[in-house]
């Protein structure tokens, strides 16, 4: 990696090179052999607070870090239902730490800021290897995770897999593509991010009450209506599609 870092500053040295690790794992590693790098990319998954990620990486490697990957399903493995308010939650307990650790606020300052993880659900995680189930939303919890622990009963698993998307699949169309409609998760962080921690006069108390003066329930009912309003549409679809046939018929 770190000769891949080199290379690619000998072609191009106006923009930073990232890593992308998992969590913190092998970071003595990475910070003796990678020393050229200028951004550690981290994927983590450890419920609603990075814990002591911010620390470690600034004592280890004193360098910023982005979030390459992080987020929570919408899937509550014990109630076997969707679960949009857990989600946001998680959601915007991680980003709140994201931007409480940005530059000047006091706290690690070394936060760049991060990608959610993800837009919309992967309906053909489970059963890939064997190509099966691409066009079906399952439910399958593959692994246990500790931090997420809404929905956690000891020994089993609580991670869907299927369901991380901050937007949810709802039927195809004719040529296959599906229509979109956003979670409770979406319209929460569609609030969080119309703070911009860098703007002056910006504060660490601004950005925690900020965070906290989202509603997640507002953002629930908004998205229970999206996601009612698109099934009425469907229903109504169907519904002048079997009209048509029984004319047809006639």
């Amino acid at each position: 990696m770190n000769d891949a870092a080199k290379k690619i500053k000998a072609m191009d040295a106006s923009h930073p090179v990232a890593i992308c690790n998992g969590d913190v794992l092998f970071i003595d590693i990475v910070a003796e052999e990678c020393k050229d790098i200028d951004i550690y990319g981290v994927n983590s998954y450890r419920g609603a607070s990075f814990t002591d990620m911010f620390q470690v990486v600034k004592k280890k490697l004193n360098k910023p870090i982005i979030f390459t990957e992080f987020g929570a399903d919408a899937y509550n493995a014990i109630e076997k239902t969707e679960d949009q308010k857990a989600q946001a939650y998680y959601m915007v307990e991680n980003w709140k730490e994201i931007y409480q650790n940005a530059a000047g606020l006091g706290k690690a300052e070394n936060s760049l800021g991060g990608f959610t993880f993800q837009f919309s659900d992967g309906w053909w995680k489970y059963g890939f290897d064997k190509r099966k189930n691409a066009d079906v939303h399952d439910n399958n919890a593959s692994w246990e995770n500790g931090g997420y622990s809404l929905d956690l009963e000891p020994g089993k698993n609580n991670m869907n897999e299927e369901w991380f998307g901050i937007c949810a699949k709802g039927p195809t169309n004719p040529r296959g593509l599906y229509d979109l409609y956003p979670r409770a998760a979406y319209y929460a962080l569609k609030e969080a991010h119309q703070l911009n921690p860098y703007r002056d006069g910006i504060t660490a108390e601004a950005v925690t009450n900020h965070f906290e003066s989202i509603e997640l329930m507002d953002a629930v009912l908004r998205a229970r209506g999206d996601k009612a309003a698109l099934i009425s549409s469907e229903t109504s679809k169907n519904s002048f599609k079997q009209y048509e046939s029984r004319i047809y018929n006639l």
